[in-house]
């Protein structure tokens, strides 16, 4: 692979840079292997790369250097939410930029520094850190290094519910990215802009942001990408309750993230077809998507997904009158969550499942199961659920009535378990 090509290289550079005594060459090519590791996601590599050039480049006095090496170090504590560490770096990169007048180093160390501070709900921080940075842009003059500034404030006054001032900042950025020919950071901050308009409901703008996102991608051939943007626009025109246009873009994200194996988006998607279709009364289509994202789920041995499809099958099943095929799939669902330990995910499993013995008049089963929900909810120390409850009422009728049978069937329906 490409990221093994450069690795080894890197490292073979690394080696032959400290075997004769070239210590800046040495440490430059552990700038490079934490920064590789880092687009990987190899969060212990990077560091470690990292910190070994960090203390290099701070022995021979490159002070440009320790504090790249620094502002590395911080976004890799930052993807794993190691915030106090992250703080420390950025803080000591923002100082030495400052110190040696690297005006750039000093945005981008304090852009790094609010979103560490933004990720902790420490906002009135974060501003401060971000305005700084947005005070130096004009020593700058690189758009791209505005535009990550500009977009940094929108998510700050997006989380602080200060949305026109979000709205400028985000326009902002979406301008100086197209001054950067940054075409990636450009459809990624209008599709934000367009989640912010559908977080005011004005859903004209929110699809014209998106639209204009989708295009980028498209012209980049950027299936990852068009599918997010799919997705987006599908969840602004259900706001809307246009059905066909839902059903039509997430038709399309599905066949993106099939063409790129993204499996897990795909079965979640899937699951999401499988629910509009039903709510149109189209059962066949809402099936075969429904089976379709259970079986990715099953293929990729992810049990909670599973579970959650099969959850949602077995109620569809239920509205249709099709019992049988409802207790199959709470069955499964109960044994796919126990699997990975979801106590919570079972007991409802349960309950879904003691309310379709009762359908199909199987009281003996539906007791045993009543019982062992009840047992799953006292050790922890919880009182049973509604349904539990309603279950247990009707089976103490059963036992008491003549017509308890009748009565018990008639009086679930009434309680709604039908919509499971």
């Amino acid at each position: 692979s490409k990221h093994g090509e450069a690795e080894k290289a890197l490292m073979e550079a690394h080696e032959i840079h400290t075997r004769i005594g070239d210590h800046l060459g040495a440490a430059n090519a552990l700038d490079g292997l934490g920064e590789m590791y880092r687009a990987q996601s190899k969060h212990g590599e990077a560091e470690k790369a990292f910190m070994e050039a960090h203390e290099i480049h701070t022995r021979i006095g490159d002070h440009l250097g320790a504090a790249n090496a620094l502002g590395g170090l911080g976004q890799i504590y930052r993807a794993q939410s190691k915030h106090g560490e992250a703080e420390k770096a950025f803080m000591e990169a923002n100082e030495i930029h400052t110190r040696i007048g690297n005006h750039m180093g000093a945005v981008n160390a304090l852009n790094g520094l609010g979103g560490t501070y933004l990720a902790q709900s420490r906002n009135r921080e974060a501003e401060k850190a971000f305005n700084d940075a947005h005070n130096i842009l004009p020593l700058v003059g690189d758009p791209l290094t505005s535009g990550n500034t500009f977009r940094s404030l929108g998510m700050l006054h997006q989380d602080q519910c200060r949305y026109d001032e979000a709205e400028v900042s985000y326009r902002q950025a979406v301008a100086a990215y197209d001054r950067a020919d940054d075409a990636v950071s450009k459809s990624r901050t209008l599709s934000t802009l367009g989640r912010l308009y559908h977080a005011q409901h004005r859903y004209p703008e929110a699809e014209e942001a998106v639209a204009e996102a989708l295009g980028i991608w498209i012209s980049l051939g950027d299936e990852e990408g068009q599918a997010g943007a799919y997705s987006v626009l599908a969840g602004i025109f259900k706001s809307q309750s246009k059905h066909g246009e839902v059903m039509a873009a997430l038709i399309q994200a599905e066949a993106a993230l099939a063409r790129i194996n993204q499996d897990a988006t795909r079965a979640a998607t899937l699951h999401g077809l499988g629910n509009i279709h039903a709510k149109q009364g189209m059962y066949v289509e809402a099936e075969e998507y429904y089976r379709h994202a259970q079986a990715i789920f099953s293929s990729m041995e992810d049990a909670r997904g599973e579970a959650g499809v099969l959850n949602v099958l077995g109620a569809f099943y239920v509205l249709q009158g099709r019992h049988g095929e409802a207790e199959e799939c709470f069955v499964q669902a109960r044994v796919a969550f126990a699997m990975v330990a979801d106590e919570d995910g079972e007991a409802k499993a349960l309950d879904s499942l003691m309310g379709v013995y009762v359908l199909q008049g199987k009281f003996g089963d539906a007791k045993v199961a009543c019982m062992e929900a009840c047992e799953m909810y006292a050790q922890r120390g919880q009182p049973m659920s509604e349904m539990c409850a309603h279950v247990w009422e009707l089976l103490q009728l059963l036992e008491q009535h003549p017509l308890g049978s009748l009565l018990a069937h008639e009086a679930l329906r009434a309680a709604n378990v039908d919509g499971l």
